[in-house]
């Protein structure tokens, strides 16, 4: 499976050289000096910026996953043996960059499924036939992420996230301290309460599920 970059930013990176382009030319043709420097300056820096994002945005990208191992995108080749896992996991909030592959050893995050076209759950499936026990779908064994409902005077998001983020983490561990440290955390838990914010017995009701799945 070999995927398919997703090129969000070609069509703006035209956009901003044209601009530029249309400035030079207002430059050439202002009669005065200095409006000629404003756009001039303004037309170089965009094409700069153009430029630029136009080279990102063209540069060679492969990233291939079969049978025999890994191709990453800088072009270094890995077979199975070399590795020792590849997780699909998500960034700590507050970051929210989407999902990404880390590789073990050294993790180091070598593919972010936000730039490539193929969905998730394709490459999901493409690693498990591959890597096996090699893969370590973390997204997956969380469960579904909670959803919950923004409303005036509701429990700030961010700490909230962060709360979740740790208990799922401690429920793949099995790392006893690690579970109780998090239970506590989520039975005396540290909220605000923001002007827009998450819905505060949704929230109070996913903790409390949380605690009893750690305390089992």
């Amino acid at each position: 499976m070999e995927l398919q970059r997703r090129r969000r930013s070609l069509g703006l990176a035209v956009l901003v050289i044209v601009f530029g382009l249309v400035a030079l030319v207002c430059a050439w043709g202002a009669v005065n000096t200095a409006t000629r420097i404003v756009y001039a300056a303004c037309g170089v820096l965009a094409l700069l910026i153009g430029t630029v994002l136009m080279r990102d945005e063209l540069r060679p990208f492969r990233f291939v996953i079969n049978a025999d191992g890994l191709t990453l995108r800088d072009g270094t080749t890995l077979a199975w043996p070399q590795v020792d896992q590849i997780i699909l996991d998500e960034p700590t909030p507050p970051a929210t960059s989407g999902p990404h592959l880390i590789l073990q050893p050294g993790d180091r995050i070598v593919l972010k499924l936000d730039e490539v076209k193929q969905p998730q759950a394709q490459i999901a499936e493409a690693l498990q036939r591959y890597a096996g026990d090699r893969f370590d779908n973390r997204i997956a064994r969380r469960g579904d992420r909670a959803e919950f409902v923004v409303v005036l005077r509701g429990y700030e998001p961010g700490r909230v996230d962060n709360l979740l983020r740790r208990a799922g983490d401690a429920l793949l561990s099995g790392d006893p301290a690690q579970r109780a440290e998090a239970r506590a955390a989520l039975e005396h838990p540290d909220l605000q309460v923001a002007m827009r914010g998450y819905d505060r017995a949704q929230v109070d009701a996913q903790l409390r599920k949380l605690a009893a799945r750690l305390t089992d």
